[in-house]
C-alpha cells in the first residue's frame, strides 16, 4: 500500500486474449426514439418475457407522447410539443420510473449540413458510429427539435426555455433485457444563433458550435413496479429495513448517532436497564459525535456524567456518579450546549 506521499500511477490494463468483447446489433423505430440493441443476431429470436419487456417501454412512449401532445403549454395555450424539454422533465421526475445515472455537458461542432449533420448529430450524442449506415429518421428528428427551439426562443415567456429529445434504448445483453433512457437537451437562448441558421435545413456549409446537455437514465417499467409493489410493501414494514434506511440517511447527513454503551473493565456491551459502577470507565459508541468535545448528562435524575479527554467523532469515554433510582437515557450536548443525540439505552447509577 502507498503512503501518503506517494502516488502509484495507473497503468493500462493488461490485455487479455480471453476478454472478447461482443458484437451488438441495433435498429431504430421509425420515429428514432426507441433503439434495439443485441448480442444475438435478427436471426434468434428473444424470449417472450424479454419481447413483453421491450413492449412495455414503447407503450410508454406511446402513452407518454399522447399525454405531450395532448396537454395545453400555459406558456403559449397550445399543446406542448414532445420536444419541449419542461414537459419531457415533467414526466421523467414525476413518474418514479427514472432512475439518474449519468450526466454530461457536450460541446458539438460542426460544419456539416442537412442530412448528414442530423446524422452525425445524433451518432454523437448517442455514442453509435454507423459507418455509411443511413438513418433515416434522423433529419425529421433534428427539424422538429429545432423547429420547437425556435418556437420556445420567439416565445414571450423564458422560463422554460430548452429544447429536448429522448431515447429509450433496449438492449438484450446475453439473455438478460436493460432498457435505459438517454435525455438531450438545449438551452435556447443559449444556441439561439445556431437554430437562426437551421444546419438541417442548410443548403451549404456553415461552422456552427452547439453547447448541449445529456442525461442517461435507468429504466423500470411500470410491470416490474407493479408485480412487485406488494413486496415493496412489506419491506417497508420491516423493521430491520427501516433501520438499515435510517442508518443510510444518518450517512448522507452525518446526523450524530450512539450505537451502544460499553463497560470498558471487560469490553462487554451494558444492557439497557443497567446499573452503571461510579468506579469504571464507560464508553458510548458511534458516529458523527462532534469529535471537538462537548459534554454528557442524564435526561434525568441527579446523577451526573463526567467525560474524558478521549473523545472522538467515534466513541467518548466517561464516568458517572450521584443518584439516578429510575432509568435514564444519556445525552450528548455539543460545546455550545445544544442535545445533538442519546442513547437509545436507559441507565440507573448503582447505589
Amino acid at each position: 500500500m502507498a503512503t501518503q506521499d506517494q502516488t502509484v500511477p495507473l497503468k493500462p490494463a493488461v490485455k487479455n486474449p480471453n476478454n472478447v468483447e461482443a458484437t451488438k446489433y441495433y435498429i431504430f423505430n421509425e420515429t428514432g426514439n426507441i433503439m434495439m440493441s443485441s448480442t444475438v443476431d435478427a436471426s434468434t429470436p428473444l424470449s417472450e418475457s424479454v419481447q413483453q419487456v421491450f413492449a412495455e417501454v414503447a407503450v410508454f412512449f406511446a402513452g407518454m407522447s399522447r399525454a405531450i401532445t395532448t396537454t395545453i403549454n400555459p406558456d403559449t395555450n397550445k399543446p406542448y410539443s414532445l420536444y419541449n424539454y419542461q414537459a419531457l422533465q415533467n414526466i421523467i421526475s414525476g413518474s418514479g420510473l427514472f432512475v439518474h445515472v449519468t450526466e454530461e455537458d457536450v460541446s458539438y461542432q460542426t460544419s456539416s449540413f442537412g442530412a448528414d449533420f442530423s446524422k452525425e448529430l445524433i451518432e454523437s450524442l448517442l455514442g453509435l458510429a454507423t459507418g455509411t449506415g443511413e438513418m433515416s429518421f434522423a433529419s425529421a428528428m433534428v427539424s422538429s427539435i429545432g423547429k420547437e427551439g425556435l418556437n420556445i426562443s420567439g416565445s414571450k415567456s423564458s422560463s422554460n426555455s430548452k429544447v429536448g429529445n429522448i431515447v429509450f434504448v433496449c438492449e438484450y445483453l446475453f439473455g438478460m433485457p436493460s432498457v435505459s433512457a438517454i435525455v438531450v437537451y438545449a438551452d435556447c437562448e443559449q444556441n439561439k444563433q445556431q437554430l437562426k441558421l437551421g444546419p438541417c435545413f442548410s443548403e451549404s456549409s456553415v461552422s456552427t458550435k452547439w453547447t448541449l446537455h445529456k442525461d442517461t437514465y435507468m429504466f423500470v417499467t411500470p410491470t416490474f413496479i407493479k408485480n412487485y409493489a406488494s413486496d415493496l410493501d412489506s419491506v417497508n414494514s420491516d423493521p430491520d429495513y427501516l433501520q438499515l434506511v435510517n442508518w443510510l440517511s444518518g450517512l448522507l447527513t452525518q446526523t450524530p448517532v450512539i450505537y451502544d454503551v460499553i463497560d470498558t473493565s471487560n469490553n462487554q456491551v451494558v444492557d439497557s436497564g443497567s446499573a452503571l459502577a461510579t468506579s469504571v470507565t464507560y464508553k458510548l459508541q458511534g458516529q458523527f459525535l462532534q469529535s471537538d468535545g462537548g459534554k454528557l448528562q442524564f435526561v434525568s435524575g441527579e446523577g451526573t456524567v463526567t467525560a474524558s479527554s478521549n473523545w472522538t467523532a467515534d466513541a467518548i469515554e466517561f464516568t458517572v456518579r450521584g443518584t439516578v433510582s429510575a432509568p435514564s437515557a444519556i445525552e450528548v450536548l455539543d460545546k455550545s450546549g445544544k442535545v445533538i443525540t442519546q442513547t437509545a439505552q436507559t441507565f440507573t447509577i448503582a447505589s
